[in-house]
Formats: structure tokens, sequence, C-alpha cells
């Protein structure tokens, strides 16, 4: 960890001006509105006065980066859609599953996000809803409440997260807002088809946009309770939390940060609860809906991290051969035969991500390892309107994301449940998470993508497997702030990565990842998530450490097995990367 600094005032100032011209405004050249459910959207003109910010906008943007599209581009539009949430802030909340269509109809429209070459996908939450009255009459004001002012949020958009813009940092209210608008249908939730009009107009030269939507009208999301639910529950707790928060902000008419001194132990008077945090040595109270979730970019080069209040830290670059050649010392690795990811407090928890972060989440049909952890922690779900699909040489962490609810099963058999967590344990769940200096709580999770494996030979080629190091490597790195936190190198919580849908050989990247982990200073936990087969893991783990003490040996010693075996007997079942090392 390098050295940490401040951001100097006037740098931060100049920024700041910058972005103030990035406007919630349609972009240069847009044309009238599309019909609904075309795959470009509907985007209207703009004024003269509008056109003039738009293209203010744009030099801005082609300085600042990429920003994420939040308000229709339809400014008639967006007046529908206040007056429809309005109504519902004010009370006038559907009764019947039917009405309930109505209103998300109503607004997917007026929003220019009404598809007709899609079937809307909505029965089964429409149905809850209209079963749980007292729920959705309190729940839906406040949401509206929070979604019809994303404006004042967001005046800029959301910058995305990338080599050039590292941090994102999103305070827990604002990511509220987004999923009470992404909820009710506001943001268009393909936005790469927006950004990549808006850059073809502004004649910049660009490869295609990829990224995954946040679709949860059309993708099946409503349709699964258990994805659904949690994300009711979410709501719930958040209003429950925040609620008082909010209230003050709307009296005072800022959703700007709240100033509290109140102790944890209590309540400021409007009830907003506040708690103490220490960074530095320098005490402050951070408000419950001013916490902070925080989104990093890790790539080999160095990097500079920006902290929400402007310290900065470098992380060194990163260089694979050096892990992969020079003696770094093997590091423990444990093995946890009923072990979760989800349950491993203060671990870095590593999602099996899909290079589309979030994978299939929005889809009914689909919750394997990354959708179960998007569900259980739903403030993920925002990572998809910043963050284009992932190259080889990326990884994303994310710190302060809580889970709000606990779980029993796996893809299909996958459902909600209640259970008591052990004292002095807090599986990440809202409520039990501690908070740490930055006002961020105790949650990180890594996600990096392994190589799909079609050809099972392919995978024990030399440069994948380095590019599989690599991208643990990336993820394993964890917060940037950790040290300036005053924390001990935290483990890695992992599995079964790349493996099962992946169709990668879990012996091989048991190995890989736990180079990554030594290399990365942290103690490997890996969670066999009750696969009695794995019996005998730790064993054998434990004669390899003893064999090759470091990353350089491990490594050199995989090559070696690999390289003297054919690729027909690899393929063969009985081939065991672990057996081969041991018989050197």
């Amino acid at each position: 960890m390098g050295q940490g600094r401040r951001r100097s005032a006037a740098a931060a100032a100049a920024v700041a001006a910058a972005l103030l011209l990035l406007l919630f405004v349609s972009p240069p050249g847009f044309a009238a509105a599309a019909p609904p459910g075309d795959d470009d959207g509907a985007v209207a003109g703009t004024s003269a006065a509008a056109a003039a910010a738009a293209a203010a906008a744009a030099a801005a943007q082609q300085q600042q980066g990429l920003r994420a599209i939040l308000l229709p581009q339809n400014p008639q539009g967006w007046q529908q859609v206040q007056q429809i949430l309005a109504e519902v802030e004010a009370g006038k909340v559907p009764k019947t599953a039917g009405e309930y269509k109505q209103l998300f109809t109503s607004i997917l429209t007026a929003a220019g996000n009404w598809r007709v070459d899609k079937p809307l996908r909505i029965g089964p939450l429409t149905h809850h809803l209209a079963t749980h009255k007292n729920l959705s009459k309190s729940l839906l004001p406040f949401l509206a409440s929070l979604a019809r002012r994303l404006p004042d949020f967001f005046p800029s958009g959301i910058r995305h997260l990338g080599r050039d813009n590292p941090a994102v940092h999103l305070r827990r209210i604002e990511v509220l807002a987004l999923l009470a608008a992404l909820f009710f249908g506001i943001v268009y939730p393909r936005q790469r088809l927006l950004l990549q009009q808006q850059l073809q107009q502004q004649q910049q030269q660009q490869q295609p946009l990829q990224m995954n939507a946040p679709d949860m009208h059309y993708r099946g999301f409503f349709e699964r309770p258990p994805k659904y639910q949690s994300l009711l529950q979410y709501f719930q707790q958040m209003h429950q939390t925040v609620g008082s928060c909010w209230q003050q902000m709307l009296q005072r008419g800022d959703v700007g940060p709240l100033r509290c001194s109140s102790s944890s132990s209590s309540s400021s008077s409007s009830g907003c609860r506040c708690t103490e945090v220490t960074f530095l040595g320098t005490k402050r109270h951070v408000a419950a809906a001013d916490e902070v979730v925080s989104f990093y970019f890790q790539v080999p080069e160095e990097t500079v991290f920006t902290s929400p209040e402007g310290f900065e830290v470098v992380r060194p670059e990163i260089k694979l051969e050096n892990v992969l050649q020079d003696k770094l010392p093997l590091l423990p690795i444990q093995v946890h035969l009923n072990g979760d990811i989800t349950k491993a407090d203060g671990a870095v928890q590593v999602d099996f991500a899909d290079r589309f972060l979030g994978g299939l989440t929005m889809h009914a049909d689909h919750l394997a390892q990354e959708e179960l952890i998007f569900t259980l922690k739903p403030e993920l779900i925002v990572v998809m309107l910043f963050t284009q699909a992932l190259k080889a040489d990326e990884a994303v962490v994310v710190k302060g994301a809580e889970s709000f609810t606990l779980y029993r099963g796996y893809e299909r058999t996958f459902e909600l449940r209640a259970a008591e967590v052990p004292e002095g344990c807090h599986w990440s769940l809202h409520g039990l998470c501690p908070l740490d200096g930055l006002g961020r709580r105790a949650a990180t999770v890594a996600a990096i993508d392994a190589l799909i494996v079609r050809n099972p030979n392919s995978q024990y080629q030399e440069n994948k497997m380095k590019r599989e190091v690599l991208k643990a490597l990336l993820g394993f790195q964890g917060d940037p702030f950790e040290a300036l936190l005053g924390e001990p190198k935290a483990p890695v919580a992992t599995g079964k990565w790349g493996c099962v849908i992946f169709g990668g050989d879990n012996q091989l990247k048991t190995v890989l990842q736990w180079i990554a982990a030594s290399a990365a200073a942290r103690p490997l936990q890996y969670m066999a998530f009750g696969d009695k087969s794995l019996s005998g893991m730790q064993q054998t783990l434990d004669q390899i450490k003893e064999k090759f003490k470091t990353t350089a040996d491990l490594f050199a010693a995989v090559l070696e097995v690999v390289a003297r075996r054919g690729s027909a007997f690899r393929h063969s079942r009985q081939w065991s990367l672990w057996r081969e090392l041991l018989s050197l």
C-alpha cells in the first residue's frame, strides 16, 4: 500500500465545476421519441438552451469519461413520471394486482422504457404487493419519494468505474434511490444503447460498449419470488434505518449529507441514527443515510484510489511475472467443508462473477453463486449501471454492501429463510455488520470472472493459467484503504471458482487461487459448501504446502506436471493435479 495523501482543494473544485456541466439532457443529435419498446429507447429533441447545455456536457464528457444516464431522455416523459410518483408519494397506492400492473405500465411508458418486443414479466410481484397491503401502503410512498428526486441526488449522473476512474463512492441513500428508480422502471436499463448513440453523435472512436442491463421488468426478476422478496426486504429494512434521515432531508430541502454529532447509542433529535467513526485519529459522526458503499476497479497498473473525503492511496503496480518467479511464501489454506462464502465474517468474499457483472441476476431461471450474492446484497445491483464488461486484467471490489436476508438451497432450491446468527458473528447482515472508519460496513466482495472452459485441456495452457492467477490476484487486493484503517490483512473466502457451470478443474483453480492469495499476502479459506467428496482436501493441500514452500515453486511444479502428461491423459477423469504434484 502506498502513502496516503489529500487531494488538493483546487483540484477537487475544478473537477466539481466540470461535473456540473453534465446535466440530464438529451445527448446532442438524438431524434424525436422512438416508439415504445424500440431498442434505442424514446428520446426527444431539446430546446436551444438545453442543446447548448448538451454541447457543453458533451465537451466535458470527453474529458470526464462515460457517465450513466439515469433520467428519461424525453423531458415531457420525465414530467409524467414525476406526476405519477408524486401521487404515490402522497398515498395513492394501488390495491389490486391489476392496478399495480397499470402503475408500472404507466411509468415504463412515460419513461420511454416500454417494450413491444418482449412481454412485461411482473405478475408474481404485483400479486405479492396486492396481498401485502400494509407493507405496500407504507413502503411505496417512501420509494416514490426517493425515486422522483433522482436529479437532486445525481445532477451529473454517475461516472463509469474504470481505469480512468478507479473508485466510485455512493451514499447508501443514493444507492437506495437508484434501486427505487430501477424498481419503478424509470432508468433505461440497457445503458450501452444510449451511450453508444451518444458516442456516435460526438464522433468519438470507441470499441462497442458491453454492459449488463439491470432490467427487472422484462427478464423475469419480478417472477422469481426469492429475488424480488429480497429486494423488498432491503427496501423495508432501509426504510426503517434511514427513513428518519430522509424526512430530515426533505424538511431542509437538501438531499446532501446530514450533519450530526450524536453517538451510535442514540439518535439525533430528528430520529436519524448517527454513528461515530475514526479514521487516522480523527473522529466524526456519520448518519445512517450517509454511510458509503465503495466500488473499486483493480488493474495491474499503479493505481491511485481516492476516499469519499478526498484522501488518496497509491497501490503499486502488480507484475505477474514477479509473483510467479519470486519466492513469495505460500500462505496457509484452510478448508471448511460446510463453509459458506457469504458467512465468512471479515473476509474478502469472492463473487464467481460473469464478465458482465451481476450475471443472470435479472433472469428468473438462474440463481447460481453470483446471482445468489446479488440477491442477498441488492446494493450490488447498481454496479450494472456504471461498469462495463470486465477484461482479462480487470476486477471489481465492493466494500460496504450488506446482506439483508439469509437463505438455503441453490439454483432451483434457493429460498429465503430466517436463521439465528451465532453469537460473535454478523454474516454481513444489516443491523449486525460493523462500520469502519470511512463509514462503510465491514463487508467486502471481490468480483472476478474465470475463463469459461469449453475444451477441458485448454485450461492447462500456461497463458490461461497465468490469466487466472492475475484475475484472482487483482480481486484479492481487496479494500485499498485496509492498511490505513489499521486493519489486519483479511483472508480470502472462496470455493469452486471457475468450476461447475464454468467447466474448470477444481484442483487447478484451487492451486491458482492459492498462489494469488499468497501473493496478495492473504490466507485462503476454501468454502466447500457441504461437498463431502472434498473431505480429504485439507490433508492433501497440507501435504502440497509441506512440499512446495513458495508461489514460484508451486507454479513451476504445476507447469512441470502439466507438461509431462499428454492432453489425452489430462482429459481423463483419473488424472489428478494434486496427486501429480505430490509425486514429484
